[in-house]
């Protein structure tokens, strides 16, 4: 996963907090009325260290109104609750005429409100200057949708056709309930705000009422922490708040399935690399297919259910729908009855039926991944970074070597994960420091990592975010693993670091779903840091919760 970093934190320094108190008695002293001089927009970056404008506003009684759209007939979705220039804003673009105090204006601003993350625009009546419009902020390049407003159709990391949605995060995540209740089990969370969380189907449900807003309109999702399927209230959406714009039905309610799985590595009985994946067993058996759709015929059959199964890689495919569940992921493998080579759709997987957690990726589709190395590839001596190595394996030095050499490229959210590891185009997520990254080629923190493994091992088993690269780094049989909030240990990596060698697998926040680096000795690591960083090495991050370190050989 990529780095969470809050956007709601508007004071980035002690300067910007005492520029706010220097303009308290100026703010009081004019009450509902805006200041006449005008002070500008300069540019700078907000806490998540995305490039920003803070610009000067007055402040009335409840906050400055953050709007769904341009008009201020669109929906209040978030505040600002920052007087002077404590408040950052992205650009500027044309809209409805807005007025306030005796002033108007048809100028807006996209920003981010305080109270949910929400993005939005903000009409120039609030600008403490002239008060009509924003004086040195770039314009949007006209008049857009607003952030939030819709949701938009894309594919998932596991090839699947599903809608990304701009969601406000709470302190705790969103939580994922079990049906369209939320009297029901809460089964899992989401944790990362903006457009970054993707959605199935949306259906109606019970009212969910969350800071003032109520809904019963429900998305069906995963969830961050485990993978369990279920259902998140529209309260969340950073748009109008009662339903998902641009999202399909769901053509019914059918109760989510059980909780993730994952598959594990390991070898058949012919000693080959393979995945064992839990499946259940429909009366008949699971059908093999000649191809990756349910239209080409059926060549075998698996008949035992659990984990008995094993699988070589998973690809994508045609969309297979299966008591009441449907997918478009696929896995490869070997019937029962006549030793047939075939493909099965994943919603006989028993986890989230939609897709193999721990399988690689198939590539063409053609033949199995190769298999995860077993050693380290010996004792050798190098450099990495410009840091010098002796008796190191020589796997885990080409690991460090592969990073290291990433340092033209930039951070970019979601970028590397791809279905061939390698820099990419990121996601655009305003909400998260983000707001350019889809115009951004290069790696996110696990796309880097999953990058670096590919190239020294020719194995992508590192396919996935931070909390999957965890588990999957577990199932590596790794030479030593250092526990740190997963054992209840001290939290702070500072405390750990005497039991850290260079080239371990360094895992940060709960459940390791913040950040992930390759550990390079004398407190620091080479990682994809934040959005608008370079690659690069940093120092081990002790403002995380260290969640744990994997020594791979």
């Amino acid at each position: 996963m990529k780095r969470i970093v809050s956007t709601l934190r508007r004071f980035g320094s002690l300067a910007a907090f005492l520029a706010v108190l220097a303009l308290v008695a100026g703010n009081l002293a004019m009450s509902a009325a805006p200041a006449a001089a005008s002070d500008g927009c300069t540019a700078g970056t907000n806490a998540a260290g995305a490039h920003v404008y803070y610009c000067g506003v007055w402040v009335p009684s409840g906050g400055v109104p953050v709007y769904a759209g341009t008009s201020t007939g669109s929906a209040v979705i978030d505040h600002l609750y920052t007087g002077g220039t404590a408040n950052w804003f992205y650009c500027h673009t044309a809209g409805g005429t807005a007025s306030a105090s005796g002033y108007s204006s048809s100028d807006w601003a996209r920003t981010v409100g305080d109270s949910h993350g929400a993005s939005g625009y903000v009409p120039a009546v609030y600008f403490s200057g002239v008060e009509n419009y924003w004086l040195g902020l770039p314009s949007c390049g006209g008049p857009s949708s607003p952030p939030g407003s819709t949701c938009t159709s894309g594919s998932n990391h596991a090839g699947q056709s599903v809608y990304y949605c701009p969601v406000w995060v709470p302190s705790g995540g969103i939580p994922v309930y079990s049906s369209t209740s939320t009297s029901s089990s809460i089964v899992d969370h989401l944790y990362t705000g903006g457009s970054a969380n993707w959605f199935y189907c949306q259906l109606g449900g019970s009212t969910a009422n969350v800071s003032g807003y109520s809904s019963s309109n429900w998305a069906k999702t995963i969830g961050d922490s485990h993978g369990a399927t279920g259902y998140v209230p529209a309260v969340y959406f950073t748009g109008a708040q009662n339903y998902w714009p641009g999202v399909i039905a769901c053509s019914g309610g059918t109760a989510p399935p059980p909780q993730d799985a994952a598959c594990t590595h390991s070898t058949n009985s012919s000693g080959q690399s393979v995945y064992y994946c839990p499946v259940w067993v429909p009366s008949g058996g699971v059908p093999i297919y000649s191809s990756t759709s349910t239209s080409s015929s059926i060549v075998d059959h698996l008949y035992t259910g659990g984990s008995a199964n094993w699988f070589y890689c998973q690809v994508g495919g045609s969309t297979a729908n299966v008591s009441g569940y449907s997918s478009s992921n696929w896995a490869k493998t070997i019937g029962d009855s006549s030793g047939a080579t075939g493909y099965v759709p994943a919603v006989y997987f028993t986890g989230a039926q939609n897709y193999w957690p721990g399988l690689s990726s198939c590539g063409s589709g053609s033949t199995p991944p190769p298999p995860p190395p077993v050693g380290g590839g010996g004792s050798t001596s190098g450099s990495a970074c410009g840091y010098s190595f002796s008796g190191i394996q020589a796997h885990t030095l080409s690991m460090m070597q592969w990073a290291c050499a990433q340092t033209n490229y930039i951070y970019a959210w979601d970028g590397g994960h791809a279905s061939t590891p390698g820099p990419t185009y990121g996601v655009c997520s305003p909400a998260n420091g983000a707001p350019n990254d889809c115009n951004v080629i290069g790696f996110d923190c696990s796309g880097l990592v999953r990058y670096a493994y590919y190239k020294a091992t020719g194995s992508d088993a590192l396919d996935g975010y931070t909390w999957d690269q965890w588990r999957q780094a577990l199932s590596l049989h790794p030479a030593a693993v250092i526990s740190g909030a997963a054992a209840g240990a001290s939290s702070d990596i500072a405390n750990a670091e005497s039991q850290l060698r260079p080239g371990d697998v360094v895992f940060y926040g709960t459940n390791a779903n913040e950040h992930v680096a390759i550990y390079l000795g004398g407190g620091r690591q080479i990682n994809a840091y934040e959005s608008g960083y370079h690659i690069g090495v940093t120092g081990v991050d002790t403002g995380l919760v260290f969640w744990g370190a994997v020594r791979l050989w």
